[in-house]
């Protein structure tokens, strides 16, 4: 046996460091997505090259209540690969993908290709029982997904750590069979990046910084409904409310949530005309949607399970004609959210420089702050 690498127990696991967690990192940190090679070489009959056929690797979760775990082996020509990558500890709940098999050529429908797919079953199911503790009734194995494939691993707070193992099979069957059938060591990019969520600091933690809360003053029109934006650095989305208690709640607690003042008002109310704006939370993303659309919310009632219906957040005018200003509203089409600003200028700054925007028009008519 050739021992390549030391880091072949949960006890010698490699340090990840930072990772991509850079909103919750020192501004002097350089966040990065890591590449490694793995030493986990074994044959599928016995006995194996090697049997250190696992790496393992962890990282700290810093705050953060899920993470987005993306994984391939690529090669071209005739190839036959697999990877796996288990967390061991630190997870409570996988959905998606814990092990992924890419062939290409001939091993599309090869033998070696067959046994690749069957041995990353196995593998699976060997961890599913090792680790009855971590909710796996989400997990699926992936077949020829590109670019990647993917799951969200829902943290505990401690000290991650996962194993990864994998093979490929690398030239035609001939190839393979005069170098006794035997697999190599295969190339795998894996990226570890923020989900949704924070994990709430620890009260009177050492070393966490006073919280100043904004100072509200009488509002000049006495609006019935002044609106605060954040932005949230995890999901790359916005988040509005009319609520001085969840705004200061957010201020305080959620250190990954970045204040961006009252950024418009409303005068609307279901008294005066107004149509309700409602709010819904996507599960799967972690992203807020609104809509003053009556329809559009039953819609998203009727179909949409991942959303959770939050209720009216405020009123808005429907037309300009009550001396409103324009809303507009814009698809991000890399994560699944949905961005608003009454600002001309930001939204003609979106629409030509942000190509995964999608403009979607007015949604509703509210009043500047």
């Amino acid at each position: 046996m050739v021992e390549i690498f030391k880091n072949d127990t949960p006890g010698t696991a490699t340090d990840l460091g930072t990772l991509a967690f850079a909103s919750n990192l020192p501004t002097d940190v350089i966040a990065k997505t890591n590449v490694w090679e793995t030493d986990g070489v074994f044959g599928v009959t016995s006995p194996p090259i090697s049997d250190d056929i696992y790496d393992y690797y962890s990282f700290n979760p810093y705050q953060l209540a899920s993470v987005r775990v993306s994984f391939h082996g690529r090669t071209v020509g005739d190839y036959a690969n697999f990877v796996s990558v288990f967390p061991v500890q630190g997870v409570s709940r996988i959905e998606g993908d814990i092990s992924g098999v890419w062939t290409g050529g001939e091993h599309t429908d090869s033998s070696f290709g067959q046994t690749t797919v069957q041995l990353s079953e196995l593998l699976a199911g060997i961890f599913q029982s090792e680790y009855s503790q971590i909710d796996t009734s989400a997990v699926t194995t992936a077949r020829d997904e590109f670019p990647d494939s993917e799951a969200i691993w829902h943290l505990t707070g401690e000290t991650v750590i996962l194993q990864v193992s994998g093979y490929e099979y690398d030239g035609s069957t001939a190839q393979i069979i005069s170098n006794n059938g035997l697999p190599g060591e295969v190339d795998f990019r894996l990226a570890i990046d923020p989900h949704v969520g924070a994990i709430p600091e620890v009260p009177d933690e050492p070393d966490t910084p006073d919280v100043t809360l904004p100072v509200d003053t009488p509002d000049a029109d006495s609006s019935p409904y002044q609106v605060y934006r954040f932005y949230n650095t995890l999901t790359g989305s916005h988040f509005f409310t009319t609520s001085i208690e969840e705004r200061n709640s957010l201020i305080t607690n959620s250190p990954t949530m970045s204040y961006e003042g009252n950024t418009f008002d409303s005068n609307a109310t279901a008294s005066n005309g107004g149509t309700a704006v409602y709010r819904f939370y996507n599960t799967s993303t972690g992203t807020h949607f609104y809509t003053a659309s009556a329809d559009e919310a039953a819609n998203i009632r009727s179909n949409l399970p991942q959303f959770n219906d939050e209720g009216i957040v405020y009123y808005a005018h429907t037309s300009a004609d009550s001396g409103g200003t324009a809303l507009y509203r814009f698809y991000n089409t890399q994560n699944g959210s949905h961005f608003y600003t009454t600002s001309e200028t930001e939204r003609d700054n979106t629409i030509n420089t942000l190509g995964h925007y999608n403009y979607e028009g007015v949604a509703y008519y509210v009043d500047l702050a």
